[in-house]
């Protein structure tokens, strides 16, 4: 071999080394960075010994990736559901919670029992009256928080199809990038589609088609084209407030559309799974059914109340005139308030009694008390076709509550459990193992000692003969 072919294969082993040395310091310098796939460098034989770079590949997990995307999905989808009815379900309170509506309509029906047994006592009718105006407030209360939760998952969609827009703007412009000769530098490429594919997949159900570093095409779960030569536009506009008489259906809500296709979920190409989905059924679905069975049960309370009013006029409990939700508009009729001018001894005598009846005298409130107790089937409150009691209402949509909460909790567990699952397997596969980064450090470490050593002697030899 001559001088000239030693040098060129030291050197080229050399160059090779150097940049294998500056691979594996960068994966390690990435191995904590979430989504970050390992690079490799491939390496081929040259005549007559050396060697050369042929490319720099990252690594790849193939259909784990594809079943990540699908884990990530379902997982914030479930989440956003998990969450709505939990929160749902801790507003309406549990029989323990003081402050929910089972627990203040039972400190009503005491009040009314303690004012059976003293119907004369002022005191026992001020108690009455308070805890009844406690059981409107309440109603009105957890209403308002059902909207408020509607008005939240609307914002939360508008900003989720901002974020989906500038996403798919900057994967357009990767695949531009994507499509350029590539060389032999580092880039991040297929690092930022990965990561933007990920926040994608987590919104809405995708299909993707390419691999990271490449060109990627995305698509909806049901085939609209979300970014293909160029990325589209997500449409969506949101809503200013929410109230019960507001609705998808009605149009006075936004759904999603791409290019005048509607992919609102439940629609025919609608988004089917993800956060994106979740909010829209927060909005339109889980918080609007919880109002619904509220404005049911207050309804139900104040015919219970005009039943038992001898009169004629409305009971202790009306609903107001306006055009929001009856739980909004529950209140204690002004009749028996005195700070709206009425009189308390119209709680025992009736709202249309114009003078107090005897002191001792049990009045309307036994007849009160046999209509709360009125065995009536309320399926919009309680969802079965059982007959119930007005507190028995209640307590369905307690027990209703907790149960769609617990299977929420348990369909996110699972749907979590199966995330990080596969994340920890695609993790395995194109993650940076340390240890064996270090261990190919070291050996190319000594791979470029030997060539510079070649060199070195090679250098030495050369000198020697032209010094003879």
């Amino acid at each position: 071999m001559s001088f000239s072919a030693v040098f060129a294969n030291s050197l080229a082993g050399l160059s090779a080394a150097s940049y294998r040395a500056e691979v594996l310091s960068h994966n390690i310098a990435n191995a904590n960075t979430e989504g970050y796939a390992r690079r490799s460098v491939n390496l081929a034989s040259v005549s007559p010994g050396g060697v050369r770079v042929v490319s720099l590949e990252a690594a790849e997990a193939g259909r784990q990736e594809l079943r990540l995307i699908s884990a990530e999905n379902a997982s914030a989808g479930a989440e956003v559901r998990a969450d709505a009815l939990r929160s749902l379900n801790e507003e309406f309170g549990q029989p323990g919670d003081s402050n929910g509506l089972y627990a203040v309509y039972a400190r009503f029906e005491e009040a009314l029992a303690d004012l059976r047994l003293t119907p004369e006592s002022g005191s026992a009718q001020l108690a009455y009256l308070r805890a009844s105006q406690d059981v409107a407030e309440t109603f009105s209360r957890l209403d308002g928080s059902a909207q408020a939760m509607r008005l939240t998952a609307d914002r939360a969609i508008s900003t989720t199809v901002v974020r989906l827009n500038d996403a798919l703007v900057q994967l357009e412009s990767l695949n531009a990038q994507a499509r350029r000769p590539a060389g032999l530098g580092i880039d991040n490429v297929a690092d930022q589609q990965r990561a933007l594919v990920t926040e994608i997949s987590s919104a809405l159900d995708i299909n993707v088609q390419g691999t990271y570093g490449e060109a990627l095409t995305i698509r909806t779960g049901s085939g609209v084209t979300l970014l293909g030569e160029s990325a589209q536009t997500i449409d969506f506009s949101p809503a200013g407030s929410a109230s019960f008489e507001l609705s998808l259906a009605n149009g006075d809500f936004s759904g999603l559309s791409v290019n005048g296709l509607d992919i609102t979920p439940g629609s025919i190409q609608g988004v089917r799974e993800g956060s994106l989905a979740g909010e829209f059924a927060v909005r339109d679905v889980l918080a609007q059914d919880f109002a619904t069975r509220l404005d049911e049960a207050a309804t139900d309370l104040a015919d219970r109340s005009a039943a038992a009013e001898p009169t004629g006029v409305d009971g202790l409990f009306i609903i107001e005139t306006g055009t929001s939700s009856a739980a909004q508009r529950l209140a204690v009729n002004p009749l028996a308030d005195p700070d709206q001018g009425g009189e308390l001894f119209r709680l025992r005598d009736g709202m249309g009694a114009a003078v107090a009846g005897p002191a001792a005298g049990d009045g309307i409130l036994g007849d009160f008390r046999t209509a709360l107790d009125e065995l009536r089937v309320l399926p919009n409150v309680t969802g079965t076709p059982q007959a119930v009691s007005f507190s028995d209402a209640l307590g369905g949509i307690a027990t209703a509550q907790a149960t769609a909460a617990l299977r929420a909790d348990g369909l996110q567990e699972t749907a979590d459990s199966t995330l990080e699952t596969i994340s920890d397997e695609v993790a395995r596969i194109i993650g940076v193992d340390t240890d064996q980064e270090l261990q190919d450090l070291l050996l190319v470490e000594q791979a470029f000692a030997a060539n510079a050593r070649v060199a070195s002697v090679a250098d030495s030899m050369l000198a020697t003969l032209l010094e003879i």
